[in-house]
């Protein structure tokens, strides 16, 4: 698995040999995604009439919970990126991250999952899926994660995304079942 992971990441990764507007569209694409995706974000939610607060804070909650589930796993098991064992080019140097998986690998997967659930708007979560895509490609062009790190991105988004689905799951079953309560409590006296 290791093995297939450094072969694609030697397949993507620029070269001294690759050109420079394609370097500069992997620059763009590995820190402007994110920009575009909230943008695009907050004119979906200032467009609807719904409730609004329904909806987004349960998509802040998960991307605040996979941060922090990113956060720990960090700790537990530090980032190794292709700078530190010298593998390929870097063409930002300047970002460095530390030992932790930057917003890249986790914002965007986890901002279209949690839209998927809580807003189910399909062909917003496209253009999302799209703009995920392209951002795994860029930062990987760069030279700043492996593939496998974006992967995992993806599997930490996904489980923030379930923990708060099952706190909202469950919280809507204790309101029912307090207000259920009150009712039967009020209908018997």
């Amino acid at each position: 698995m290791q093995e297939l992971n450094l072969s694609v990441f030697e397949m993507i990764n620029a070269t001294s040999d690759t050109a420079l507007w394609l370097i500069d569209w992997g620059r763009f694409l590995s820190w402007w995604p994110q920009l575009i995706a909230v943008c695009g974000l907050l004119i979906f939610i200032l467009g609807k009439n719904d409730d609004t607060a329904g909806g987004i804070l349960p998509v802040l909650a998960t991307i605040g919970v996979a941060t922090g589930l990113n956060h720990t796993l960090a700790w537990a098991y530090p980032l190794v990126s292709p700078v530190d064992i010298h593998m390929g080019y870097s063409w930002m140097r300047g970002a460095s991250l530390g030992q932790w998986m930057g917003p890249y690998p986790i914002f965007l997967s986890t901002l279209t999952l949690s839209c998927m659930i809580w807003f189910r708007n399909y062909l917003f979560c496209g253009c999302l899926c799209c703009l995920v895509i392209a951002n795994a490609w860029g930062v990987v062009l760069v030279g700043n994660y492996f593939p496998s790190q974006f992967l995992l991105g993806m599997v930490i988004g996904a489980s923030g995304t379930l923990l708060v689905v099952l706190c909202v799951h469950g919280q809507r079953k204790l309101r029912d079942y307090a207000t259920s309560s009150e009712n039967t409590l009020s209908t018997m006296s």
